[in-house]
């Protein structure tokens, strides 16, 4: 129960389920030092908005105990630089073990990070790690994601994330609107569109870019990237939001 109970408390801050960043491919003609997401949100004149990154994968094939998964987030935090206005919230159960850290980066981005171990009735075992952080747009993403790579190289080496960028629009976004920003976007992306338009308040595309890799499994020339809206009326606002698949439904 304590274990499905810190998966969801995780998960519930996870928005997305991306597009892994380690297959991403930095080819022309996004600019150097931008990522090829941001520059396809620039193409459309959307400025700011709210860059999401979710980082999760299995660090270790055994249980790991609640004192050395404490161990591995002091380190952690000391590489990230984290300040955190609490002690870590951590618990053990003969099958269990988590450590969770919410604070924040120099910078003032803010990251949430935790460490859990499951054992199973077999006696095998994994440890996970994930990452969430919520930042506002950076001079060079990529560089941003490099170091916290770096930060994370005595878990896993080139540890996976994945990458949305979310941004609102005053009022209702019509449907002419909405085709138009998602023009400018996937011709900034060199992509195809391979599904989807406008649906009224909400809409959704799918689409193929070359600046993208397919992950492990996929179709070749599948679906690698999505921009999706949705009107909020008891806001008043557009949301936008776009990302490497898959978008889930969050309207």
């Amino acid at each position: 129960m304590l274990k499905g109970f810190f998966y969801r408390l995780f998960f519930s801050f996870s928005f997305l389920l991306l597009f892994s960043l380690n297959h991403i491919d930095y080819v022309s003609p996004a600019p150097v030092g931008e990522h090829p997401l941001i520059a396809g949100w620039k193409a459309a004149g959307l400025a700011g908005g709210e860059i999401e990154i979710e980082g999760w994968s299995i660090i270790d094939e055994r249980f790991t105990p609640l004192s050395v998964l404490q161990k591995k987030a002091r380190t952690l935090q000391r590489r990230l630089r984290l300040q955190t206005d609490f002690p870590p919230y951590s618990g053990e159960e003969p099958a269990f073990a988590f450590v969770n850290l919410d604070g924040h980066l120099p910078d003032g981005s803010h990251v949430i990070l935790t460490l859990q171990s499951v054992r199973q009735a077999d006696g095998t075992g994994e440890t996970h790690c994930g990452l969430m952080g919520f930042v506002v747009p950076v001079a060079d993403l990529r560089h941003y994601l490099r170091r916290l790579e770096r930060a994370l190289v005595p878990l896993k080496k080139d540890f996976p994330f994945k990458l949305a960028i979310r941004g609102e629009w005053q009022g209702r976004l019509s449907e002419d609107q909405a085709g138009e920003l998602a023009e400018k976007i996937f011709t900034r992306m060199r992509a195809e569109v391979l599904s989807g338009g406008p649906a009224g308040a909400s809409g959704r595309w799918q689409a193929h870019s070359p600046y993208f890799r397919p992950e492990s499994g996929l179709e070749k020339g599948g679906v690698n990237m999505e921009f999706a809206y949705w009107y909020d009326p008891g806001e008043n606002t557009t949301q936008l939001i776009l990302g490497t698949p898959l978008i889930p439904y969050i309207f």
